[in-house]
Formats: structure tokens, sequence, C-alpha cells
């Protein structure tokens, strides 16, 4: 007996709606292996591949996105509080801040600035903060370090980080914090804030003269004036003068800690030319540590095994406890186990993707405003399309200033004379940054009342904070 076209292709139909009610539906639309079901795994993105995951020598937004998770320099910053506050991360507590004068003796806190001469950070660190497996801190059976003198034979077999069998790990000492401020001074790291600290740290540019013909390797027993380990978990840093933005610097990764068999270990020859570098693999105590790199693709963090314990904060502003942000309060973090970052360029695949699930969270371009956000009474809110793919708004203003200069070396609007100086207030005035940002950024921004942005200390709101020659206040707003 023969069958029609018609009906195999109706057996056919039968048998994929039979196939389709065995399988779980929401598979057919996952982008992610399965595998990966009922992870804590948050999907990123990345337009751009970091050059440098050294904390001695990175300095870009994209770079932190990564060493910020993996380096912890002595203080961070408030994850809750505006405006944003430093605390201690690695550090057990604020740093003990002591002015000495020319003589080396300790001033009041209230010395005259002109009186003090050097300004000394005693920093103390937390104890039993150790550092994430890695093959530099590997040691054999005799406590020899197993891979700090490989053969040529080892590195040609060698990959990545990955391809090494051992693993190790070592407490955080305050030495750590002191190598890592030697190699900001070694001239072959090239770091960007190395002339800078020149300005401050007492003896960084006569240790950086000492070491410029040394290998990097050598400067752990070279001696730098103004910095020191005091004793197993407390180190000092001497700045000449007061200079209280310093304390702000204790909170970028160019102060995190670096254990010196790191440097020992990457500065084998050969390494280098696998990519086996500080630069492509970092170490660090943090919450996470770089798994994969393959920047020209996808980077994966996960949760460092190693890492000690952090809680979530308990406090916040006003508006963070009816928002949730303080539902998870004293609970140890982090939360999430692995953040897989994917390589998207454009701008347009990206929230194509985001829409479609691949990424957990997206900024918005300009190109998607108008499919994303309506405004409602004068306050952006989400599409009814986003709404039912429930998405969620969250916004935040950043901590930056865009700004017109002049050039004041100009004949015509430059100078000091009152012709030019009402003329620069009047290009001031003819400015309608508020057109500006309704048009070209979709009304995302606030027009600046002066250099400092919300969340910045110092800044002021309200009739106090606008700036009088441009703007008047009127009816509670300017």
């Amino acid at each position: 007996m023969s069958l029609t076209k018609n009906t195999i292709l109706y057996q056919i139909l039968i048998l994929l709606a039979l196939a389709l009610v065995g399988c779980d539906l929401n598979q057919l639309n996952n982008p992610y292996p399965e595998d990966q079901n009922g992870q804590a795994i948050l999907y990123q993105s990345f337009d751009e591949r970091p050059k440098h995951l050294d904390p001695a020598v990175a300095y870009s937004e994209n770079e932190y996105a990564f060493i910020a998770q993996i380096y912890e320099p002595p203080f961070q910053y408030h994850y809750l509080k505006r405006p944003y506050q430093l605390v201690p991360l690695s550090a057990n507590k604020m740093p003990d801040i002591q002015y000495v004068n020319k003589q080396g003796e300790k001033l009041n806190a209230d010395a005259e600035v002109n009186d003090i001469a050097f300004t000394d950070y005693i920093i103390d660190i937390k104890p039993n903060i150790h550092y994430q497996p890695h093959p530099a801190l590997a040691k054999a059976a005799n406590g020899d370090f197993a891979f700090h003198h490989l053969s040529k034979s080892q590195i040609d077999s060698l990959n990545t980080l990955n391809d090494f069998n051992a693993t190790g790990t070592r407490e955080l000492i305050a030495e750590d914090y002191v190598y890592q401020i030697k190699r900001l001074a070694h001239p072959k790291t090239q770091s960007p804030i190395a002339e800078m600290m020149k300005n401050y740290i007492v003896g960084f540019g006569e240790f950086s003269e000492k070491v410029k013909q040394l290998p990097k390797t050598a400067i752990k027993d070279v001696q730098m004036a103004g910095v020191a380990a005091i004793s197993r978990y407390q180190y000092r840093i001497r700045i000449n003068g007061k200079y209280p933005q310093f304390m702000y610097w204790l909170g970028m990764m160019f102060f995190a800690p670096m254990p010196w068999e790191a440097h020992v270990f990457y500065d084998q020859p050969g390494l280098a030319d696998k990519n086996i570098t500080l630069d492509w693999y970092p170490i660090g105590t943090g919450a996470y540590l770089l798994s994969e790199n393959n920047p020209n693709r996808r980077m994966i963090l996960e949760k460092n095994p190693n890492f000690h314990l952090e809680t979530y904060p308990a406090e916040g502003e006003l508006e963070d406890q009816p928002k949730g942000l303080l539902d998870d309060a004293g609970k140890p973090v982090p939360f999430i186990d692995k953040v897989i970052f994917t390589l998207e360029k454009e701008t347009i695949p990206r929230w194509t993707k985001f829409l479609q699930g691949y990424f957990d969270a997206s900024g918005i371009a300009s190109d998607s405003f108008d499919q994303a956000i309506q405004f409602t009474g004068g306050s952006a809110e989400l599409t009814p399309s986003m709404l039912e793919k429930k998405i969620v708004l969250q916004t935040s203003v950043e901590p930056s200033t865009f700004y017109m200069g002049f050039n004041m070396l100009d004949a015509t609007i430059g100078g000091n004379t009152e012709q030019a100086r009402k003329l620069r207030q009047a290009i001031s005035i003819a400015m309608d940054y508020e057109e500006f940002i309704s048009i070209f950024r979709n009304g995302r921004g606030i027009a600046g009342q002066g250099v400092l942005p919300p969340g910045i200390y110092g800044y002021q709101e309200g009739d106090a904070g606008i700036n009088p020659y441009v703007d008047e206040w009127i009816e509670g707003k300017p």
C-alpha cells in the first residue's frame, strides 16, 4: 500500500508535535548550553578588548570592569552611600593619618599647613586574606616553588595558565602593598601615575633612579624611603606635605597588593611569547579570578574559592530600602558564581541580543532609545513592549562632567580683560544645555552648574548650587 505526500507530511507533523510535547519548550530559545541552567551566572558584553590587566598600568574604564573584581586595594567606595564615601576593603579600618614636621616630630591634627613637612598614612590590613589559586604560588613537596624555574621544554608545552597542573596560595601581608608601590616606581613598568607620585611619595623618584637599570624582579630588597612594612599586617606611606586627596588614590587598583612571587613567575623567558603575563592573567585576593581570557571572543570571571568574608552593606540612602537594595543586607558576597563576558562591538547587535536573552543587562543606545523608553509626565519609563519582556529600568547619575572650554590664550575670547570675561559669560548663557541634553542625549543628563557632578562630595543642590552667572533659581528650579 502506498502513502500520498499529504499523508506522509501529516505523519511527520504529528511526530514533530509529539516530540515537542516531551521537550522543555524554554530550551528551544535558550542561547546557552543546557549545563549552565540553574547556575548563578551573569551574562554580560564588552565592546573593546582591555589593553592591560596589570593594576600598575591599567587605567581605563573597560579594564577596571575586570580588574576591580580581582584586585583589592586597601579602600573602596561604599556601594550605596551618596556622596561617594571611602570605606575599608582589604584594610581593617580607615588609615591613621599623622602629620610630621621637618624635625620628624609629630604634629596635632589641626597643625598649620606650612608646618607640615610630611604626612604618614598608617594602614592596617585584615588578617587571613589569601590569594586566588595560582601556579606562581604553588610549591613542591620540598617547599620550593614548583614553577619558578621552568625549562624550555616545559614552557614549550604551555598554551594558557590553565595548563599548569598545580596551584597554590598564601596569606596577604603588608609587604605586598609595599612591593606594588615599588612596581609603580620602576621605569620599566611604565605606570601612568609614576610621574605624579614622584611629587608626593617620599623617595619615589630616588627609588626610580636607583632601580632603572635593574630587572623588575630585583626591587623586592631595594628600600624606598617613604614606604615600609611596619609589621606583617601594617604598613606606612609617607608623602610630602599635606595632600588629603592621596586617600582617594588608595582606593584605586594602582595600590592593590602584588605578591613578589608573581613577578618572578611571569618574568621567566618564554612565557611572554605565550601571553602568560601579569597583563594577561591577574593574581589577586578579590571576589573573582579570571578563568578564561580570550578578548577577541569572551572573558570569564569565576568566584575565587579563597575569597575572604565580605558582606552586603546594611545601610544606604533613604530610597534604597523601598527599592529592595537593602534586602540582602549582611549576606556574604559575591552572590554570582560566574560572569561570562562576550565581545560585541556594535551597539545594535548588542541591544538585539539583549532582547533575545543573550545578555542580562544592557545600556540603551540612541538608536534603540525610542524602542525602549517613553516619557510620561516628564519621567522616563519603559515602553509596553519592554514591560512585556519583564525588563527592569534602572537609572543613576554618572559622576562625570562634560564641558566646553575656552582657549584663554586666544586674542578675542581669552585673557583677563573685562570684555573677554563678559564675552565668555555671554557664550555660556547662550549655550542651552537643557536643549542639548533633550535632543542629542535623549534627555539623559543634568545641566551642570559647576565642575562637581552629583554624588561627589562638595556638590550642592538647590539654589545654593546654581551658577549665578548663567541661571536664576525660579519656582524651585534653575
